[in-house]
């Protein structure tokens, strides 16, 4: 019994001074947690090679009140459309428009198309998305249909628009992704006008000649707001406290751009808060590196009947670069090489060889193709004399040919046989016609 006792002491002084967890696997240690937002969607993408930062829900389908208004000013400005010329708003432009912006503008206002485009960017206005649409499409309805078409050119295969204004109601069809959405807006960065008038804390518009000041209502780009982020520019944002806000926007460094989009909160400052976090984690844990440059040397292939060089040099058709976690070497990046053992000559300079893809941890960032470097001509003497070496040199051939020389040999002697049969009984007849002859 004293034994017992005994070992049940030892047993709890050992646990009390080394607990369990210090006898636990590495695996079962708790994991500091990956970056993460409250949003239930949100999405990071590199705006310059698409590659995806960070993702959550971005398949998902939700409705966007800031989408439709940003997809009219991209056909505005796609439309080739002189921007300084001036139109009269009708009241069929203002009969869809359910609320007011600060633009305030109403049917017979003069105004022109680059001012409508500020109204709707800066002040959210439904009633300029629904001049714009009249005007490039004579009516909301038909420009509906080009903005749906001009969705799926962009790639935004999982959204629907149903209006032009972002209009909200239960029994709307229209719907996007958060993957939809920088895909979208991505494309903004290669027009003009938009991203600039995003930015505007403060701009002027022109109505029947007199000017009206529009204030932004993203707080990201107000130097004024508590919100403000030195590194973040505008884009869209809508939505309340009842329904939720969203927000997409641009983070814009040295090296690259990034286009975060966060939706969902009903607190503004918790928006603003993560939107924050979102662009410092893109911009301190992504760098953008080059991958390899156009025409650099990546391998030497042999070649077969090349004048004067038995290899060639393979380069890069094109430069290849990635955003990545700024943590991984160069030297952990794979290098996938498809490339054939030999090529024969003659062969151009640009002919494509093969190609190299660039990955890391199961995920490609990039593929060229390997180009020739230069020209390489045809040695016509060391092929021909190879050809022929080949040609006799190729057992088959030597058994067909000892085949045939077999079978010659074999009818020339049947030949001869048969021959010299023929020739002896032509001569013992000839004989014998000799002998019968008359004496």
């Amino acid at each position: 019994m004293k034994k017992l006792f005994s070992a049940v002491l030892v047993i709890i002084f050992i646990l009390t001074v080394f607990p369990l967890s210090s006898f636990a696997d590495e695996g079962d240690e708790q994991k500091e947690e990956p970056f993460s937002v409250q949003s239930p969607v949100a999405v990071i993408v590199n705006a310059d090679t698409g590659t995806e930062l960070y993702g959550k829900n971005a398949d998902s389908t939700f409705f966007c009140g800031f989408l439709p208004r940003i997809m009219t000013c991209i056909m505005l400005v796609e439309s080739g459309l002189d921007l300084q010329t001036e139109i009269v708003l009708t009241k069929e432009m203002m009969a869809n428009t359910h609320d007011k912006s600060s633009a305030d503008l109403r049917s017979g206002d003069k105004i022109s198309l680059y001012d409508l485009m500020k109204s709707a960017i800066v002040a959210n206005s439904q009633e300029a998305c629904i001049a714009i649409a009249v005007t490039l499409a004579g009516s909301v309805t038909d420009f509906v249909v080009d903005m749906n078409l001009r969705a799926r050119d962009l790639g935004a295969e999982n959204t629907t628009f149903t209006n032009v204004t972002g209009q909200y109601s239960t029994t709307s069809k229209q719907v996007t992704t958060a993957h939809d959405i920088v895909k979208i807006c991505s494309h903004i960065l290669t027009l003009d006008y938009i991203e600039d008038i995003s930015n505007m804390r403060y701009t002027e518009i022109t109505v029947n000649g007199r000017n009206r000041s529009l204030y932004t209502k993203n707080f990201l780009v107000d130097k004024n707001s508590q919100y403000y982020s030195k590194k973040a520019s505008g884009l869209a944002i809508s939505g309340s406290n009842i329904s939720g806000y969203s927000l997409v926007s641009i983070a814009v460094d040295k090296t690259m751009r990034i286009v975060c989009f966060a939706m969902n909160y009903d607190s503004l400052l918790t928006l603003y808060t993560e939107m924050a976090e979102m662009i410092t984690f893109s911009l301190n844990e992504y760098s953008y590196r080059t991958l390899i440059q156009k025409n650099a040397p990546v391998l030497e292939v042999p070649v077969v009947y090349g004048k004067e060089r038995d290899s060639i040099t393979l380069v890069a058709e094109k430069t290849l670069t990635a955003s990545m976690p700024s943590s991984v070497p160069d030297s952990s990046i794979e290098k996938e090489l498809v490339v054939p053992d030999s090529v024969d000559a003659p062969i151009s300079k640009g002919t494509v060889l093969g190609s190299v893809t660039y990955s890391y941890d199961g995920r490609v960032y990039g593929t060229t193709n390997l180009i020739a470097q230069t020209d390489i001509s045809l040695d016509v003497v060391e092929s021909y004399s190879d050809a022929i070496n080949e040609f006799f040199s190729n057992k088959y051939l030597l058994a067909t040919v000892a085949t045939v020389v077999v079978v010659v040999v074999f009818y020339s002697i049947v030949l001869y046989v048969m021959n010299r049969k023929k020739m002896k009984k032509e001569q013992s007849k000839k004989r014998d016609r000799i002998n019968k002859m008359p004496k």
